[in-house]
């Protein structure tokens, strides 16, 4: 038995063993490895994967265990790899950031980020033609756009049907460009945007005869966005250019949002709510811009007018729709399209 196996732990010489990992050749049988656990929940979370992946495993339990260790798990050498997986993805799981913070954390990446650019810049500028930082006051205008991915989305669940819509949105931020070469430009800079949705509630319950319609009529939501784009242009003639940039950019979500509203047909009074929530602090997006550029001249600043299109990699938005009247309450979960396209205006300036 596993059991009597275990017992042979109990002793002061293992407790004096300090070991770098959880699991270690049983001392009294090297047919099995041993997996040790101090948390109970994470005892039971190896346990739930250990049957599910069918590893065959007896486990005991002792406030004596080495190192503090209380539950232990035997596992044949046969089934050694599985279970090395299984911890390895546990441990992954529960352990600790080296940095809690996530502020921190992402402020040093960012910092690293910029610095490793900085350095790329410059090394591409050693031989480099008319070096030079420019700056733009830039401002856009989101516009639902089918074409591009803009659209509106539908989603339902139980009765409840949601259709969330874009409107148009606003933004204002800076640009700050590095010249390298004549024609080409790295840029970054800060964004703040507004994104605007108006969502749609049908609630069709054919049981209970309901049938009803609500609408929120505007859900705002603040975003910023710090670009990395490379930037070339084809010269007109008399300072103007047609400009292309495509690159990546990094978009932060403050907080979620939430909003609610009310509806009394005289027979019945509903509530609704709808949620829109950030699935990471930071996510990471593609950017690209086509647009025709006047370069500014002397005392004299230039402009730029085009066009813009972005999308976050992956989920990154969250929303959740709710209808509560008695005696039902409805709730639908899912994830939110996050393409932007639109309008965008600079004013450049050296």
């Amino acid at each position: 038995m596993y059991y009597e196996r275990f017992r042979v732990f109990n002793t002061n010489e293992v407790i004096s063993v300090m070991r770098w990992t959880n699991y270690f050749i049983h001392p009294g049988d090297n047919r099995y490895y041993i997996f040790s656990f101090n948390e109970r929940n994470h005892k039971e979370m190896f346990e739930r994967v250990l049957i599910a992946e069918k590893i065959p495993f007896e486990n005991f339990e002792d406030e004596e265990l080495e190192y503090g260790a209380k539950y232990l798990f035997g596992i044949p050498r046969t089934h050694l790899n599985e279970a090395m997986r299984a911890n390895n993805l546990l441990h992954a799981s529960i352990r600790d950031p080296f940095i809690k913070s996530k502020t921190l954390r992402w402020s040093l990446l960012l910092i690293t980020g910029f610095m490793i650019a900085l350095s790329l810049i410059g090394a591409l500028s050693n031989q480099a033609y008319g070096q030079s930082w420019e700056l733009a006051v830039q401002t856009r205008l989101s516009t639902p756009f089918k074409l591009v991915g803009m659209e509106p989305q539908t989603f339902s669940a139980d009765g409840l049907t949601t259709t969330w819509s874009p409107k148009v949105g606003q933004s204002f931020g800076v640009r700050l460009q590095y010249r390298f070469k004549e024609n080409w430009t790295f840029g970054t800079g800060l964004l703040w945007l507004r994104n605007n949705y108006k969502i749609d509630y049908h609630y069709q319950n054919d049981t209970l005869g309901l049938s009803s319609f609500d609408t929120i009529p505007l859900l705002r939501a603040s975003v910023y966005h710090i670009p990395f784009l490379a930037e070339t242009r084809v010269p007109l003639g008399l300072g103007y250019f047609v400009t292309a940039a495509a690159g990546i950019g990094l978009e932060l979500r403050p907080s979620d949002v939430f909003v609610q509203g009310y509806t009394d047909d005289g027979m019945n009074s509903r509530s609704y709510e709808a949620y829109l929530g950030r699935v990471r602090w930071m996510s990471v997006l593609m950017m690209t811009e086509l647009g025709l550029e006047k370069e500014p001249k002397g005392e004299t600043p230039g402009w730029y007018l085009g066009v813009y299109w972005s999308r976050a990699l992956g989920n990154s938005i969250w929303v959740e729709q709710v209808i509560d009247s008695n005696p039902y309450r409805i709730i639908d979960n899912a994830f939110l399209n996050t393409t932007l396209a639109g309008v965008e205006c600079r004013i450049l300036l050296k």
